[in-house]
């Protein structure tokens, strides 16, 4: 089973130009995708809606999108006063070869100073039927301001972590008679989980402490991977740069590791993506 996970920069390529089909071909191959920064109707790309063209490239996929950004695109209305209710959105989106059984799009805590830019960010998480069995996969891009803002981001993906048995699905108990024709009910938050995503920290950093001190493990390391696996480069010529985008995975799914790459050659963003191979059976 291979996982892929990039920011994609809004489809903003090394060469200053916009283009989707750059990031689908470089997952069209992948079981389940991560992507962070995608966007829908932004002027900037030619009022794109990323996720609907990525996703009709990939018909044999099942995808979800999680805006951590949503703003009225227009006031206007046209001729017949109806409103334009377009939404400028952007966000994390997970596509999957296996069917998505539900999903959750949990908002993480923001730091604002009216100095600085600064968004909202988010984790995005879908529960797939796996070939081995249901998976958690999480989605998420972290801040880029500061170790103590993604600290506390981490903590309470930590927390949404620690609790998802206790939280259950996202309906359970007693179903309803209203409910009762629904042919697909969603399972338990099942306890294999991968973290996926741009967390704009490096690994001598103390929010990555954090998350690999108990739940989770870096599959870089984990796989025994040599060099730094820069995945944002300072020199695209000579590959040089820092390595701020993972796949963090519990014991699990850590047991069935076989490989992790970065993917030098792609050119779609400012990012390179991060293949991560597990073994199915």
């Amino acid at each position: 089973m291979e996982v892929i996970t990039y920011n994609i920069q809004y489809c903003l390529g090394r060469d200053g130009r916009f283009d989707a089909g750059r990031i689908v071909e470089t997952i069209r191959d992948a079981d389940v995708v991560a992507l962070q920064e995608v966007e829908r109707f932004w002027t900037r790309s030619d009022d794109m809606d990323q996720c609907r063209v990525i996703a009709d490239a990939l018909p044999s996929h099942y995808w979800m999108f999680g805006p951590t950004i949503d703003v009225l695109k227009s006031t206007g209305r046209g001729a017949d006063a109806a409103v334009d209710n377009r939404r400028r959105q952007f966000g994390n989106m997970i596509l999957s070869r296996f069917p998505i059984l539900s999903s959750r799009n949990h908002l993480l805590p923001k730091y604002t100073d009216p100095e600085k830019f600064t968004i909202q960010r988010g984790a995005l998480e879908a529960t797939i039927d796996a070939p081995f069995g249901p998976i958690r996969v999480y989605s998420t891009h972290l801040c880029h301001l500061s170790a103590a803002q993604r600290l506390r981001q981490v903590e309470t993906i930590l927390a949404i972590h620690g609790r998802a048995d206790a939280d259950g699905a996202v309906h359970s108990g007693r179903t309803p008679d209203a409910w009762a024709d629904e042919t697909v009910s969603p399972p338990p938050p099942p306890a294999d989980a991968m973290l996926l995503g741009d967390f704009n920290m490096q690994p001598d950093s103390p929010e990555y402490g954090r998350l690999v001190a108990d739940a989770f493990a870096d599959a870089w390391t984990r796989a025994g991977v040599g060099g730094d696996g820069a995945t944002l480069y300072s020199d695209a010529a000579t590959r040089r740069g820092i390595r701020i985008d993972y796949c963090f995975v519990t014991a699990g799914l850590g047991a069935r590791l076989r490989r992790v790459e970065v993917l030098a050659e792609a050119a779609g963003s400012d990012h390179q993506p991060v293949r991560t191979t597990f073994d199915p059976d």
